[in-house]
């Protein structure tokens, strides 16, 4: 999904448009609201491992993510913090932790309800027993404008970021192809990132919790047009 092109800006343009340090504080109260004393997390889905820079203040972390790319400037960034290269799909890192949490629309990515109840299930394994699980979605389809221009230009050390694309539907997805233009002291190059995320209805996510036994709970929060899942063991029998 991300080469090595846009591994090197991602930071630099959704730094500047994303609070990081926020919602790292979000995840932290949202744990501890279902969790007394919670100490270890695992974020799924980490890409370049910000959330995990701020939540590791809060918490003992660990990231998962499927791009090569991204891993290593996650590596690079967190120095001694476990990221592992793996699908959400079927990962499984032998261990359970008191939280786990899946930011930035990460499951839109997925290909389908097959496939989000297959990553939840396997987030949901990772849990704890008496654990949180907290998944931000990407915009539920019902909710789904049906495309918009997106564009924004930021400046960071010298470096200018310009991206732009127009978001179409298709089916069930929502798609865009946009455009980076970065001008840096070498000159100016031009990629195109495609990105292709699935549009689920909020019953298609519950459905994906219940089924691997949480119950979970669409709260508004964080970003105002998708929210934050938080999701707890709704049987009460799991153990270690």
């Amino acid at each position: 999904m991300y080469d090595d092109q846009f591994a090197d800006v991602y930071d630099r343009v959704y730094c500047a448009l994303y609070d990081y340090a926020d919602h790292a504080e979000l995840i932290g109260d949202l744990a501890r609201r279902h969790v007394e004393n919670p100490k270890s997390l695992l974020d799924v889905g980490c890409g370049t491992g910000e959330h995990l820079r701020y939540l590791a203040k809060q918490f003992s972390v660990t990231g998962v993510d499927l791009s090569e790319s991204m891993v290593r400037v996650a590596r690079r960034k967190l120095g001694d913090i476990a990221v592992h290269q793996a699908d959400m799909r079927d990962f499984d890192l032998g261990r359970t932790f008191d939280v786990v949490c899946s930011m930035y629309s990460s499951v839109g990515y997925l290909g389908g309800p097959d496939e989000l109840r297959a990553a939840v299930a396997r987030m949901a394994a990772h849990v704890a027993p008496g654990g949180v699980l907290v998944v931000e979605p990407w915009i539920l389809r019902e909710k789904w404008n049906g495309g918009i221009l997106a564009h924004a230009t930021v400046e960071h050390e010298g470096v200018t970021i310009s991206r732009m694309g127009q978001w179409r539907t298709e089916g069930d997805r929502s798609l865009v192809d946009m455009h980076y233009l970065v001008s840096e002291p070498g000159g100016v190059r031009h990629f195109v990132d495609h990105q292709d995320l699935a549009l689920y209805s909020l019953e298609e996510y519950l459905d994906a919790f219940a089924r691997a036994g949480f119950e979970a709970s669409l709260l508004p929060a964080g970003r105002a047009d998708r929210g934050v899942f938080v999701a707890v063991d709704r049987t009460g029998t799991r153990s270690g």
